[in-house]
């Protein structure tokens, strides 16, 4: 660093991607802290929601849990640590879509893409439960839909802090385990939440559509980009 015409010149400092790895962590972390400190309350009961029934009926009963502080804290935490996650099991087993983004640059764009993957599914749902005629069950199953993406961030943060520091990356396939076992335990709960008048299919078709066909797009991306070599890190 050196001082030019009386101010500092940061432009020799290099931020590496390491660097900017730990500050996303930090920056999860202190959204983690000040929810549990401001609103452990409903922090609590929207991670237990997943498992418990009668935290469940807590949250339900309340009926405006998406208007409240912890929910304004907890989805960009969601964002970043579903955004670092991709960005670090890009980086390692698709090395080759990294070409002209560089770290920060790459990880918006996962970022935005994740916010837009969400903003579409959200509003897919919406017509889903409108077009099968149970829109009283929508709020249940939104509470339920963000416990699950919640219980997997803190599962994915932990992962990233072991990467980070050991980089071991098959860390993330103890992640994904937990994942299954989250993903299974959504279902059992969404099967039960499901209204009287939603047949089979109807939840055959909702699954497909909200839950399998995201997944197998996201994959076809990947494996087109790690392929093709369209992104990377300079």
């Amino acid at each position: 660093m050196e001082k030019v015409s009386g101010a500092f010149d940061f432009s020799t400092i290099s931020f590496t991607n390491s660097n900017w790895a730990i500050l996303i962590i930090i920056v999860e972390l202190l959204l983690l802290t000040i929810n549990a400190v401001m609103y452990r309350r409903n922090l609590v009961l929207s991670i237990q929601s997943l498992y418990s029934k009668r935290s469940f009926s807590q949250v339900s009963k309340e009926g405006k849990f998406f208007s409240e502080g912890t929910f304004i804290f907890s989805l960009p935490f969601i964002l970043l640590t579903w955004s670092l996650s991709l960005l670090q099991l890009g980086s390692h087993y698709f090395p080759n879509m990294f070409v002209t983004l560089n770290f920060i640059q790459f990880f918006g764009l996962i970022a935005g893409f994740i916010a837009a993957f969400l903003l579409l599914k959200m509003l897919l749902n919406v017509f889903l439960f409108e077009f099968f005629d149970c829109s009283e069950k929508r709020y249940d199953f939104h509470v339920l839909n963000f416990s699950f993406l919640l219980n997997c961030s803190l599962a994915l943060m932990l992962g990233q802090m072991v990467v980070q520091n050991t980089n071991f990356y098959p860390f993330y396939y103890f992640i994904l385990l937990i994942f299954i076992g989250l993903y299974i335990l959504k279902i059992y709960k969404s099967f039960i939440l499901k209204s009287k008048r939603v047949n089979l299919f109807q939840i055959f078709m909702y699954f497909c559509t909200l839950e399998i066909l995201p997944c197998l797009v996201i994959l076809k991306l990947l494996y087109l980009f790690g392929n093709q070599g369209v992104l990377a890190f300079n």
